[in-house]
Order: C-alpha cells, then sequence, then structure tokens
C-alpha cells in the first residue's frame, strides 16, 4: 500500500466550522447506525451484549473496512469517541424497545439516515486524500453501506444491501458520492458539496422506500 495514503494529508485547508460539522455528523451517523445494530438484536431475541456487538458492527464496520483497505490507522483505535456513542446508542435503543414498540418501519428510516449521513463524511473524507475519483465513489459505497452488511451477517440475515425486497440502496449511496463531486464542479465549496450528497442520498433513499422503488432482480432463463 503506498505511503502516501497513511500520511495523506487534505488538499485544502478546511475552516474550523467544517472540521466540527464532519465530526458532529459522523458522530451522529455512527448512533444512528449504532441504533439498528440494537433494533436487529430486539428483533432476532438476543440480549443486550448482541445488541452492543451488533451497533459497534454497525456503526463501525464501514468506516473500518475503509481504514485498512486505504492503509490508514483505523481511527477509533486512536479516538475511541465513536465505540462509546455505539455502545450507547445500543444500550439506549435495545432498552426503549423493551417497553414501547418502534414504529412501522423504524429500521429502515434509520438505516437511511446513517446511510446518508456516513456518505456524505465518507465522501469529504476521501477526496481530501487526493485518490482517483472512482476509487473514491467506490470507497464511499463500501464505507456508506459496510457497517449494515457486517451487521446483518453477524445476526444470520441476508443483508439489506443484497436482498431482492430491498428499495434502492447502494444506488443511493453511489448518488450521493457523484452529486457531491457534481457541486464540487461547478466551483461551490465542501459545504454545499456535503450538503449536497447528504440531501441527494436521504432523498433518493426515502423515495425509494415510500414508492417501493427497486432494481429488477436477475435470473436465468431455462
Amino acid at each position: 500500500m503506498p505511503d502516501r495514503a497513511r500520511t495523506a494529508t487534505p488538499t485544502h485547508v478546511s475552516l474550523w466550522p467544517m472540521d466540527i460539522a464532519l465530526a458532529v455528523l459522523s458522530l451522529l451517523g455512527t448512533a444512528v447506525f449504532a441504533a439498528s445494530g440494537a433494533l436487529v438484536a430486539a428483533e432476532q431475541k438476543m440480549d443486550v451484549v448482541g445488541a452492543v456487538f451488533l451497533s459497534i458492527a454497525a456503526g463501525m464496520g464501514g468506516g473500518t473496512i475503509v481504514d485498512l483497505l486505504i492503509g490508514v490507522d483505523v481511527r477509533w483505535l486512536t479516538s475511541p469517541e465513536p465505540l462509546w456513542v455505539a455502545v450507547a446508542s445500543a444500550i439506549v435503543t435495545f432498552e426503549a424497545v423493551r417497553f414501547a414498540s418502534p414504529p412501522a418501519k423504524t429500521l429502515l428510516w434509520a438505516d437511511a439516515l446513517g446511510l446518508a449521513l456516513f456518505t456524505a463524511t465518507g465522501t469529504q473524507r476521501l477526496v481530501s486524500l487526493d485518490l482517483d475519483p472512482a476509487v473514491t465513489v467506490f470507497l464511499t459505497v463500501i464505507g456508506a453501506s459496510g457497517g449494515g452488511i457486517v451487521r446483518d451477517v453477524l445476526a444470520n440475515r441476508v443483508p439489506l444491501v443484497f436482498s431482492s425486497e430491498t428499495e434502492l440502496y447502494v444506488t443511493a449511496a453511489l448518488l450521493g458520492a457523484l452529486v457531491y463531486y457534481a457541486v464540487k464542479l461547478v466551483g461551490l465549496d465542501d459545504g454545499w458539496a456535503l450538503a449536497a450528497a447528504l440531501t441527494v442520498t436521504m432523498v433518493t433513499r426515502s423515495l425509494a422506500i415510500v414508492f417501493t422503488l427497486r432494481l429488477p432482480p436477475g435470473r436465468i432463463r431455462n
């Protein structure tokens, strides 16, 4: 793995409000995806320990995979704030649903919000490493959906992203990452690109859920 990935620095100097926004949005994405892990654990009749494990996998799995692929230090090993956020979100969500049933499709909406947050913040971070745009988009999709895949595999479920019954998912993250680049190409700054990526991803996934928009499944003709 090239040394530049480990030591890469942003190609621009961010103002501190942007750094704070990225940190807050990233932690929010971790909390939301972690909550989805706790919901899956509750559906599968796991205990609180299982809920914590699934929540950590969901909230931090995608980012960990991307860090390993690009050859940088796994961020939560040195800055454990996302770990504590995931644990707290797991316990609160798991205990909350014991006393009151969550609204219908809560898991889908929590997953959709996490997808949008991780698509936006993931693209922003990877663009700063000056990788090839195609690689950046691909890694963004992995980072945004990877946690959900790990969560579902550990829960012995067909991953949401791979199910033929799932509405547009990876497509939403792909569009969000591409919109980020489009906004930058027209000359707008990182803040607008971040907001556009988040909005497009969330709107695309939301419309897909509401109107049951899916890609056609494959089949082999006899």
